[in-house]
């Protein structure tokens, strides 16, 4: 076998030799968690002994997990433990992780199934249970047992006192001791009655219980009362609101009503001076009604003589006939001021000589006059006969 060859072959064996390792260090470590996905969970514990990060989680004797840290709990005590469980695995809400002990004292954390449908929530904090220690439970059993011995010592020597009382009061109250007797044995008598008496009413009892009726209404009662208990929650509800309610109202009236109680002065003042108005009124159109109703009265005479009427009645008629009358008259006037507004040269020798556009004159403005220049050699004004103007009845130059 030539060197080349041997060497191949060491190699050969070393590669495989190291692939069996880096095998078995996967199978038998567990490594494959180390690409696996995970969510953690947190677990208080009273105390976690024995268990280190690495300690395995488990559920129904499969391994979930394993621990990730271990920590004091220095906000409310004990040891608080973060979990790595495997994203496959999900726990119910009502999981409870127990810190169970092995008889080699070994720690697991044991989770149990659970039943809700529901899903614990990456991060949630559970209340771990802890289970007792056999050295804790002999330690408080002797402690407990010493306070029983005690307690037995201290009830013995009662005992001793009272036999002791009962041995005098035999001693000194013989006589008596049949009396005593007679009377123990009636009063005996008389419980046995009453245990009888009480023996027929839980038979009565248990006979009215027993009835399947009276049974089936025990249960729709029962079955009831959950339905009457939300009716009465939504009762005390609804009043609840309702007292909100009416509380509201009562604010929002109080702060109408401020307002008017601050200005409740002024407005008592205006409501005396009104009613002390009013009750001048009601004076004077007392004093009003009273000569209205009097003899000599205006009002009374109108309304009793009918002549006055008739005659307030034709001055009524007449003044309806002159202003009809006056109607026409007025007409001509306003025409007449036009006509002399447009044309004032009808009124006499100042209107010829200034003329007229025809169009009316403010009352503010002045009349033209003419430069001294134009007077002098402006051309006389030609002669005018006289003539009779309608409207007036007078003569003017034409």
């Amino acid at each position: 076998m030539s060197d080349r060859q041997l060497q191949f072959r060491v190699g050969l064996f070393v590669m495989v030799a190291f692939g069996l390792i880096t095998l078995m260090v996967f199978q038998f470590g567990e490594l494959t968690s180390l690409w696996q996905k995970s969510y953690q969970l947190a677990v208080h514990f009273e105390s976690a002994s024995g268990i280190h990060a690495g300690s395995p989680v488990k559920m129904s004797g499969l391994t979930i997990g394993e621990v990730r840290e271990v920590a004091l709990d220095e906000s409310r005590g004990g040891v608080g433990v973060i979990l790595d469980i495997q994203e496959r695995y999900l726990l119910r809400a009502d999981a409870k992780a127990i810190l169970a002990t092995s008889l080699l004292g070994d720690s697991v954390i044991e989770f149990t199934p659970g039943t809700k449908s529901q899903r614990l929530q990456p991060g949630t904090l559970l209340e771990g249970q802890t289970p007792l220690d056999p050295l804790s439970i002999v330690t408080r059993l002797d402690s407990k047992l010493s306070v029983s011995m005690t307690s037995f010592e201290q009830t013995s020597a009662e005992w001793r006192k009272v036999a002791e009382n009962i041995n005098g009061l035999v001693d000194t109250n013989r006589g008596n001791l049949n009396e005593v007797v007679e009377r123990a044995a009636n009063a005996l008598h008389e419980f046995t009655i009453t245990m009888q008496e009480a023996k027929q009413t839980l038979q009565a009892t248990n006979k009215v219980f027993a009835d399947p009726q009276t049974q089936e209404s025990l249960r729709q009662t029962l079955a009831a009362l959950p339905k009457l208990a939300n009716e009465t929650q939504q009762t005390i509800m609804l009043a609840r609101r309702t007292l909100e309610s009416a509380q509201k109202n009562f604010d929002n009236l109080q702060d109408v009503t401020d307002p008017l109680a601050k200005s409740a002065g002024p407005l008592m003042a205006k409501l005396n001076r009104s009613l002390t108005n009013l009750d001048s009124l009601s004076t004077e159109l007392a004093a009003l009604s009273k000569l209205a109703a009097s003899e000599d009265g205006s009002l009374r005479k109108i309304a009793t003589d009918p002549e006055l009427y008739r005659n307030l009645n034709r001055s009524a008629e007449s003044l309806a006939i002159l202003l009809n009358n006056l109607e026409p008259v007025v007409r001509d006037v306003h025409i007449f001021t036009d006509k002399v507004a447009r044309h004032p040269e009808l009124l006499g020798v100042s209107g010829a000589i200034r003329g007229s556009s025809g169009i009316k004159e403010p009352k503010d403005s002045e009349p033209r006059r003419l430069p001294a220049d134009e007077t002098k050699t402006a051309s006389p004004a030609p002669k005018r006969t006289p003539e009779k103007n309608n409207l007036t009845g007078t003569k003017m130059l034409r």
